[in-house]
C-alpha cells in the first residue's frame, strides 16, 4: 500500500466562501485572533473563524451553561463559546503550557470574560480527575496522542444529552493511512473507533476543516 500524503480536507476557496456567508466574529474575537498571529509561532493551533462560529452556534443551540474545554491555547475558542452562554454560564478550560495559559488569561480579561471563563494550567489528564460534573458541553482540541485518555475522562463528566465536540479528528486525512506510525494519527484512529462503537454515545464525524466529531452522550 502506498502511504497517503497529508492533504487539505476542504477546498480553501470553499472554506473562505463559507466563512464569508456566516455570521462574523465579534470584535473581541477578531482582536484575540490578531494578537495570536502576532504572538505565536504556531497560530494554526487556534481554530479558524468558521469553526469558531460553529462552536458559538452549537453552545447556543444546546442551551449549554457548563462548558469544559481541553486545550485553551490563547483563549479564542473559550471566548467563542462563552459569548453564547446564558448569564449564569461558565467555561472551565484546561491548558498544559504556562505561557499559553497566561496569554489566554490576558485575552479573557480583555474580552470582559473573567467571570465566565476559568483557565486551569497543568496537564489536562490530571486536572480532569479534580473536576466535578455534570458538564453540558465539552470541546477537545489539545495534544492528539492523549485524545483516547481525554475521551474516557470526559464522557463520565457529561450530563445525559450533553455534547462533546472533538477537533482535528481526520489529521489532514492521515487517518486513512493504516501504515502511519505517527502517534497523533494512531491515537486519532483509536479515538474515532471508540466514539463510533461506544454504546454510551452517538456520534457523527464531519469533514469540516480538519475533521470535527459531534458526540452526544445518550440519555
Amino acid at each position: 500500500m502506498t502511504a497517503r500524503l497529508p492533504r487539505p480536507i476542504a477546498d480553501a476557496e470553499l472554506e473562505a466562501y463559507a466563512a464569508s456567508h456566516s455570521t462574523p466574529p465579534s470584535e473581541s474575537l477578531r482582536a484575540i485572533a490578531a494578537a495570536t498571529f502576532a504572538w505565536s509561532d504556531y497560530p494554526a493551533y487556534m481554530i479558524d473563524e468558521l469553526e469558531s462560529r460553529l462552536l458559538t452556534l452549537l453552545v447556543a443551540a444546546t442551551g449549554a451553561s457548563r462548558i469544559l474545554e481541553i486545550g485553551t491555547f490563547t483563549g479564542f475558542s473559550a471566548v467563542s463559546m462563552a459569548e453564547a452562554l446564558p448569564a449564569d454560564g461558565h467555561v472551565t478550560t484546561l491548558e498544559a503550557r504556562p505561557d499559553h495559559a497566561a496569554k489566554a488569561e490576558e485575552h479573557v480579561a480583555a474580552a470582559g470574560m473573567r467571570e465566565r471563563i476559568t483557565v486551569i494550567q497543568g496537564p489536562a489528564v490530571a486536572s480532569l480527575t479534580r473536576l466535578r460534573g455534570p458538564f453540558d458541553f465539552a470541546f477537545i482540541d489539545a495534544d492528539k496522542p492523549a485524545y483516547p485518555a481525554y475521551y474516557e475522562a470526559v464522557v463520565p463528566l457529561m450530563r445525559p444529552g450533553g455534547l462533546i465536540v472533538a477537533d482535528n479528528v481526520l489529521r489532514t486525512g492521515m487517518v486513512l493511512d493504516r501504515e502511519s506510525t505517527d502517534p497523533g494519527v494512531v491515537a486519532m484512529r483509536e479515538f474515532n473507533a471508540r466514539a463510533a462503537s461506544d454504546p454510551r454515545v452517538e456520534t457523527v464525524l464531519l469533514t469540516v476543516r480538519d475533521g470535527i466529531s459531534l458526540i452526544r452522550v445518550r440519555d
